[in-house]
């Protein structure tokens, strides 16, 4: 007979099955970071310094089910990671670990998806990996589930058994039901990309037949190449959503750290207004140089007052002790003919006074699509003359900045 636990879902605590609402990455039901080795779960492999997890307690009805299966999974949680670009033949990878304190003929299960970013459901999703409760044998890849697509490393996965002691599982914590309950252990997932484009992970973790006995999953971030996304010029966060037909706006979501930069990347124009909506101040800035632009940006505050002239990058706090909300860089050389397509155009580093959750937008101040080849601009430039010389022509310096 199963052991129900119904006094755990009193309405005050499903109040607070969302404490991961706050982060960047999407959350539905329940879902958490932590930093520090938790009971079933060690520090992770990898590099990586802090790990998110997910967890059927507290879930919400309806989530984390798999298009096509899992018609029997009762209330769960997912997480849709933070967007990231991606090229033909690059490797995302991240450590998962799952957790469960069911068994027997209760076989919950846990999963993760490649997406494309902004996308509605996960009806032309790549399943990466699969974990499913298993009285014996191999849990990963899970039963009866979708085929796996990434390498896993190890490939064949037994439990390792007995009540696992983890904090996210709730009460069900060094609790089990019947054989079947345990940990995987940290577990690598390694995927070949084959189309280029920008991505999401979409982590899922479901009760099945029940809500009883609950079950979870703790993951690292993602790695692109063996770089974490967003920390270095050549793996930049991508917009979290389309570019705004209305204002031209890029939106990105991220969680900041301090004094580390994030580096983004929306398409070109000649400049962008960089605006905090929520969470901490920009302190610094880094700019690229780029072929075809060889005499610096122009900064300016929201205000449209000049701050720097000529540069590659500028500290803010050198003129605000406590950073901006945004400002505006302008004069980008349209000669500089920077590709749209390409994910490392014109990729800006930010650094925050403080760590935490941040919403901010890219919006381009003059887009520049259609922007002819450099050949096409000689051709231009001499068929207008004088007239043509004047429109890229650089307005003059400033005695100071």
């Amino acid at each position: 007979m199963r052991h129900w636990k119904c006094a755990w879902i009193a309405p005050a605590l499903v109040m607070v099955s969302t404490p991961f609402a706050a982060r960047a990455d999407t959350c539905i039901g329940n879902c958490g970071t932590a930093s520090t080795a938790d009971g079933a779960v060690t520090a992770p492999p990898g590099g990586a310094t802090s790990w998110n997890w997910i967890s059927t307690y507290l879930g919400q009805q309806g989530a984390a089910k798999i298009t096509g299966y899992s018609s029997d999974a009762t209330n769960g949680s997912e997480l849709r990671s933070s967007a990231f670009a991606a090229r033909v033949g690059d490797k995302v990878s991240f450590y998962f670990n799952y957790v469960t304190s069911d068994g027997g003929g209760f076989a919950d299960y846990a999963f993760a998806q490649l997406l494309t970013a902004g996308a509605a459901d996960d009806s032309q999703a790549i399943n990466l990996f699969t974990a499913r409760t298993k009285p014996s044998g191999t849990i990963v890849p899970g039963q009866s589930m979708p085929a796996v697509n990434a390498v896993l490393t190890p490939s064949v996965v037994p439990i390792i058994s007995g009540g696992p002691v983890w904090a996210p599982l709730g009460p069900s914590s060094g609790d089990c039901y019947d054989v079947g309950c345990g940990y995987t252990g940290w577990i690598k997932s390694e995927y070949t990309i084959t189309a280029a484009g920008n991505y999401q992970l979409r982590f899922g973790a479901a009760n099945w037949g029940d809500d009883s006995f609950d079950s979870g999953m703790a993951f690292t971030g993602v790695f692109v190449n063996g770089t974490q996304t967003g920390s270095s010029p050549s793996n930049p966060f991508q917009p979290s959503a389309p570019q705004n037909p209305v204002t031209k706006a890029f939106t990105f979501d991220f969680v900041a750290t301090p004094a580390t930069p994030i580096f983004i990347d929306p398409d070109y124009a000649t400049g962008y207004i960089y605006n905090v909506l929520s969470g901490p101040n920009i302190t610094s800035a880094l700019f690229p140089t780029v072929p075809g632009d060889v005499d610096g940006y122009d900064v300016y505050g929201l205000d449209d007052v000049l701050l720097a002239h000529g540069v590659y990058s500028f500290d803010f706090t050198s003129l605000f002790a406590g950073g901006v909300t945004g400002f505006k860089l302008k004069d980008i050389d349209l000669t500089a003919a920077l590709d749209p397509t390409d994910s490392g155009a014109f990729v800006t580093g930010l650094t925050f006074i403080a760590g935490g959750a941040v919403t901010m937008t890219q919006t381009p101040i003059v887009t520049t699509t259609g922007v002819p080849e450099p050949a096409a601009w000689a051709t231009m430039i001499l068929g207008l003359g004088l007239a043509g010389h004047g429109l890229r022509r650089r307005r003059p310096r400033p005695a100071t900045a």
